[in-house]
């Protein structure tokens, strides 16, 4: 019996709604009583890789992709990210970034066991805290509050680790039909494309687990009848 169910993301760094989905699917996980079963893998996708990899100008970028008025066309992804708690600025973003480079990253952390603090970090570090990425010692900084070293971090930055792994996986999705993000495969069984809410994902865990057999696992807790604590 397998006790494990695998959620396979496909996301952009700087997707939006990949990071309102983001929060959405944790919140679904922990909303039920498998959340000590779940693994979270994410893999990479570009929304747009024809960004020159020193970036360009946000507000530029926007304009000349959405229009003068892209500020209020995404008013409604504002207000959404900041129901997950989200401080999303359209407005004071510094630029529009080439995420290969942090792909890459992405999927040497996944090896290292830290892909999920990694993918968070980045994700708030772009939209959260509106930091340019494409410095190298924005990186090096960051990747050194979790753990590795300036030098590991900037090997990978100046050099082509793991390009062909990151290729092969876009070209993968992208043969699966896959063209938005964010988009999650539960178990490699279900399909759900986009940010749904979060009880969407947890329906879809507790089918998955119920097929799996998994046991949910009771510990000590404070209950509303004062019985307990």
């Amino acid at each position: 019996m397998k006790n494990q169910i695998r959620i396979d993301v496909v996301s952009d760094v700087v997707c939006p709604w990949c990071y309102i989905g983001k929060r959405r699917l944790e919140r679904g996980i922990e909303d039920t009583q498998y959340s000590d079963n779940v693994q979270v893998i994410y893999h990479p996708f570009q929304l747009d890789p024809s960004v020159p990899s020193e970036g360009t100008d946000f507000q530029t970028y926007m304009q000349n992709r959405f229009g003068s008025d892209f500020v209020s066309k995404f008013h409604q992804v504002e207000q959404a990210a900041l129901s997950e708690g989200l401080d999303f600025d359209f407005e004071k973003l510094p630029k529009a970034i080439n995420t290969f480079t942090l792909h890459r990253i992405l999927t040497v952390a996944e090896q290292d066991g830290i892909q999920s603090a990694v993918k968070e970090a980045l994700m708030k570090g772009y939209f959260v805290d509106r930091q340019d990425f494409t410095q190298e010692n924005t990186l090096l900084k960051l990747m050194k509050s979790l753990g590795w070293s300036e030098e590991k971090t900037k090997e990978i930055i100046q050099s082509d680790i793991a390009s062909d792994a990151v290729k092969e996986e876009m070209n993968y999705y992208k043969q699966l039909g896959i063209t938005g993000v964010p988009f999650f495969i539960f178990d490699q069984k279900y399909a759900v494309s986009g940010a749904q809410p979060a009880e969407v994902f947890s329906e879809i865990i507790d089918k998955v687990a119920k097929e799996l057999n998994i046991e949910s696992v009771a510990g000590e807790i404070c209950d509303v009848d004062g019985e307990n604590c």
